[in-house]
């Protein structure tokens, strides 16, 4: 399996709960980190705890998926009950299983009206959907 496939199965047994599946795709050593928080969780079985015990309804879908030979960055639409958040996530391949993934999940805010002169009001990327 090549980088783009097993990238877009990350994203795909996640969107579908297919936790025996999603488990192939890592390697046991698997390290997942989230730098906004400073946490990491290092091996499959915790990462799999992880987002099988992930509380709430959430849903995802993925807006972008860039593949460059042994690394993927994605970004993804996520509602979690009622709110809607924009992800990031850069994945490292060793041997065709995913070996390290780092999430980002920034805040929304509001843009500097300093620059209203200079812009105009983008589609938000909760609206946008292309792979």
């Amino acid at each position: 399996m090549d980088t783009r496939e097993a990238a877009g199965l990350y994203f795909a047994t996640m969107a579908a709960r297919d936790w025996d599946a999603f488990a192939e795709l890592l390697t046991p050593d698997v390290i997942y980190e989230m730098p906004q928080t400073g946490e990491r969780i290092t091996g499959r079985e915790k990462y799999l705890r992880f987002n099988r015990e992930y509380p709430g309804d959430w849903a995802l879908a993925v807006t972008r998926l860039i593949v460059d030979g042994r690394t993927a960055a994605g970004s993804m639409n996520l509602t979690l009950d009622s709110q809607q958040l924009v992800g990031l996530v850069f994945l490292e391949f060793r041997d065709g299983l995913i070996e390290r993934i780092t999430d980002f999940w920034p805040e929304p805010y509001e843009a500097p009206t300093v620059r209203d002169h200079l812009v105009e009001q983008a589609t938000p990327a909760l609206d946008r959907l292309s792979i």
